[in-house]
């Protein structure tokens, strides 16, 4: 996937894993015995690096290569951390045996359409553990819609160094065409990376219907990762679901 190939010596700079994402993994390691952590999307690894030095068992998988690469460089050192090349399409395939919890995160899952997300809240249910949970982000496309946002806070990274710049164009509810301009600046004459990519937004209704038709209770929507409450003017939206 050109996108993310293009972003992947960037990635960990513009996209790290914050004190908030992790004291939330910590509240959700607390919450039951979790042996097993499962990554849709992983990107660079960066958050399962957080749970393999504890001992915890990872499987990790993404459709780019080059992230793949970068993230079983990350948990080389972890002997119970696998990685592998693969969508959410690989998610009953990859995920074996069970996880007590499966992370998708980042807004990957707009990136499939709307039949793909569904499949993976369904095969999500069936890779985790009874008692297990589900920890997805997203943005809230029902906020981005109604305010026609066509333009994200421009991404900085490395004092200006690198700039990721994010631009929507909506073709409707449930399409936008989704721009990016990655700028790597390096001596005089800056790379310039430019992508287009389709996304396929998912409503906070149509995901809740979806995760109460697969089995899922406790569904818990947030406004970020601090836990904040979710409203209809939240950016967000942070879903924390328990398997039945």
């Amino acid at each position: 996937m050109a996108f993310y190939t293009d972003l992947s010596e960037a990635y960990d700079a513009l996209f790290p894993v914050s004190d908030v994402q992790r004291t939330l993994f910590d509240k959700v390691l607390g919450m039951g015995e979790i042996k097993r952590v499962a990554d849709a999307g992983c990107g660079s690894g960066a958050q399962l690096a957080h749970f393999a030095p504890a001992g915890i068992s990872c499987i990790g998988f993404d459709p780019d290569p080059a992230l793949v690469a970068l993230a079983r460089k990350k948990l080389a050192a972890f002997p119970g951390a696998r990685v592998e090349v693969g969508g959410f399409a690989d998610t009953a395939r990859l995920v074996s045996p069970a996880a007590g919890l499966l992370l998708c995160l980042g807004n990957s899952l707009v990136h499939v359409p709307r039949d793909g997300s569904d499949r993976f809240v369904s095969d999500a249910s069936k890779v985790i553990v009874p008692g297990g949970w589900l920890l997805l982000q997203i943005l809230n496309y029902e906020f981005m819609f109604r305010h026609q946002v066509t333009e994200l806070p421009l991404m900085s990274a490395e004092g200006g160094k690198i700039e990721f710049r994010r631009r929507y164009t909506w073709e409707g509810p449930g399409k936008v065409r989704f721009r990016t301009v990655l700028r790597i600046a390096e001596g005089d004459e800056p790379r310039i990376f430019r992508n287009e990519i389709p996304l396929y937004p998912v409503l906070p209704d149509e995901l809740w219907e979806t995760l109460s038709r697969e089995g899922f209770s406790q569904i818990r929507y947030y406004g970020d990762f601090a836990c904040s409450e979710f409203t209809p003017e939240s950016e967000a939206l942070v879903c924390l679901a328990r398997k039945s």
